[in-house]
C-alpha cells in the first residue's frame, strides 16, 4: 500500500500546482505511412482521422469487446505515440501481429513520463522565464469530458438530437452532474528522454510545483471515477460499457474495429453483465482490500475490488465491478483478510446504472427490413 499523503491530496483539491511520477505507464510508437489507418483498423480511434493536438483517447479491444488496453494517441510528424498504463512491449506486439501488409510498424520507446496539472505559469502566478527541457510528448487528460470536449457541448442521441452524420456522439452511463471526474480534467502527461526528465522536475520545482506521491493520485483517480486498463479491466473479460469508458474513447461512428458488433449491440440493447460501482469503505478496520478482493451481498460473491485508496476527504474509497442485477440499495461487505471476520462494510455509489443503459440508446429500436415489411403485411 502507498502513502495515499492526505495534505498531497489536498492541495490537488485546492487547485495547488503539483506534479507527480506515476508508477506504471509506457509509451509505443508507430512509424511508417500507414501509421494511422493500421491503428484506425485496430481501435476505437475514429477512421483516418490525425489525433486531437492533446491526444485522443482509443481502446484497443479483442473480438468480443473485451479491453486489452486504453491509449491515449497523439501524433508526431506523420508518426504516432500511444500512451499506455499497459505493458508497452506487449503493446507494441498486439499490433505489429496484426498489421498484414500495412507499412507501419510499432516499438516501444524508453521515456520517462510525469504528470502535472495544467499551465505551469498560470498556476504558480509567476511570469518569468520557464525554459526548460522539452518535452518529446505533451497529452492533455479531459476525462469525463466526451471525446476531449466539454460534455455540454455534446447534446443528447435520439430522434430529439443531432444527427451521427453532423456530429460525434459519444456514449455516456454516470449523469451525476456535476461529475466527480471533473477536478481531473486538464492533467497533462509529459515524456522526457534521458536527462531531461531531471531538469524538467527541477523547473517544476522552481516553479514552486509540489510533488506528490503516486498512490495519492490514484486514490484522486478512484474519487474520479476514471478508469484504468490496468486495473478496472485486469481480469480480461471487462466490456467498456461496464466502466462507464465509451464516453471518452468510442464515438459512436468510429468505424469497424475488432470488438465493434458487441460494442454497438450493447449500446442498442444495454444490459451489459456487470457494472462499476464507487464504493465508501468502512474506515473503522484501519484495512485496504486488495484488487480481486470480493464483494459480498447477503453471503454471496457479486463482483470484486479494482482499485482502492485513501482519500483526503472520503477515507477509504474503492470501485468494484458487481453484477449489473445488483440493488444499488444493497448491504455490501468486502473481504479483507486483516479485518475482524475477514470482511469490511462498504456503500455503493452508482456510476453505470442497473439498467445498463446509456444516453445513446435510441429511443426505439431499428427494425430489419424483412421484418417492416412482415409487420406491414
Amino acid at each position: 500500500m502507498g502513502r495515499f499523503d492526505l495534505a498531497d491530496q489536498r492541495a490537488f483539491a485546492s487547485g495547488q500546482p503539483v506534479f507527480a511520477v506515476p508508477d506504471a505507464a509506457g509509451l509505443v510508437k508507430i512509424s511508417g505511412p500507414d501509421s494511422v489507418r493500421l491503428l484506425s483498423a485496430l481501435t476505437t480511434l475514429p477512421p483516418d482521422r490525425a489525433p486531437a493536438p492533446g491526444g485522443s483517447e482509443a481502446l484497443l479491444l479483442d473480438g468480443h469487446g473485451h479491453i486489452l488496453f486504453g491509449l491515449m494517441v497523439l501524433a508526431e510528424g506523420p508518426d504516432l505515440l500511444i500512451l499506455t498504463d499497459g505493458s508497452p512491449r506487449a503493446l507494441a506486439d498486439v499490433i505489429n501481429s496484426r498489421r498484414f501488409r500495412l507499412q507501419a510498424e510499432a516499438a516501444p520507446q524508453d521515456e520517462d513520463l510525469i504528470v502535472v496539472t495544467p499551465s505551469p505559469m498560470r498556476a504558480s502566478g509567476q511570469t518569468g522565464s520557464t525554459t526548460g527541457p522539452a518535452a518529446r510528448l505533451t497529452a492533455v487528460d479531459n476525462w469525463p469530458h466526451c471525446g476531449q470536449q466539454p460534455e455540454a457541448d455534446q447534446g443528447p442521441a435520439g430522434p430529439s438530437g443531432p444527427s451521427l452524420a453532423s456530429r460525434q456522439i459519444w456514449p455516456r452511463y454516470a449523469l451525476a452532474r456535476p461529475h466527480p471526474g471533473q477536478s481531473w480534467a486538464g492533467l497533462t502527461i509529459e515524456a522526457f528522454t534521458g536527462s531531461s526528465i531531471q531538469s524538467r522536475l527541477e523547473q517544476l520545482d522552481h516553479l514552486g510545483y509540489r510533488q506528490i506521491d503516486a498512490a495519492s493520485l490514484e486514490a484522486l483517480r478512484i474519487a474520479a471515477w476514471r478508469p484504468l486498463a490496468t486495473h478496472e479491466a485486469a481480469d480480461g473479460k471487462t466490456l467498456p460499457h461496464e466502466l462507464d469508458w465509451l464516453r471518452t474513447t468510442t464515438p459512436m461512428n468510429s468505424g469497424c474495429y475488432p470488438g465493434q458488433e458487441t460494442v454497438a449491440k450493447i449500446i442498442n440493447a444495454g444490459k451489459p453483465p456487470r457494472r462499476l460501482v464507487f464504493l465508501h469503505l468502512d474506515g473503522s478496520q484501519a484495512a485496504l482490500p486488495a484488487a480481486g478482493a470480493a464483494v459480498h451481498a447477503n453471503q454471496s460473491a457479486v463482483g470484486h475490488i479494482t482499485s482502492a485508496g485513501i482519500h483526503y476527504e472520503k477515507g477509504p474509497i474503492a470501485l468494484a465491478l458487481v453484477k449489473r442485477s445488483l440493488s444499488p440499495e444493497a448491504s455490501l461487505a468486502v473481504a479483507v483478510p486483516q479485518a475482524a471476520g475477514g470482511l469490511i462494510a462498504a456503500a455503493q455509489t452508482v456510476i453505470v446504472p442497473v439498467s445498463g443503459e446509456s444516453d445513446a440508446r435510441p429511443s426505439r429500436r431499428p427494425v430489419p427490413p424483412k421484418l417492416a415489411l412482415r409487420q406491414r403485411g
